[in-house]
């Protein structure tokens, strides 16, 4: 992600446990519950889950996937108009990234914030 945001001028994510926390168990709950969505069945939206877990920010996105490989998931995130802009959003400094092995495959979600 940070190579394809560099060759496009901007500057490189950093990871940031807190965020990959986030993720992970947003992906691990996704898994247990059998859902895909970036709102839980509470209603959870993935800023609110940011905000329940005292992250602070002005500007978050989230990108999800499920596929039998990263290269393909990577591949789907840029051909995206949606998940692109998350990963090229100048806005966005942070990312926290998770992925988790399933039985419909490899769920990844990634966590962007400013």
């Amino acid at each position: 992600m940070n190579a394809v945001r560099l060759s496009s001028h901007l500057a490189p994510l950093r990871l940031d446990t807190r965020l990959c926390r986030i993720a992970y168990e947003h992906a691990l709950d996704m898994q247990r519950r059998n859902y895909y969505s970036h709102v839980t069945p509470e209603g959870l939206s993935p800023f609110a889950r940011m905000a329940r877990s005292h992250f602070r920010f002005g500007y978050a996105g989230e990108n999800l996937a499920v596929d039998q490989s990263a290269r393909v998931i990577f591949h789907d995130f840029w051909t995206s108009n949606e998940h692109r802009s998350n990963m090229l959003g100048a806005h966005y400094v942070r990312v926290g990234i998770a992925s988790i092995v399933a039985s419909v495959g490899t769920i990844v979600v990634e966590d962007f914030s400013d």
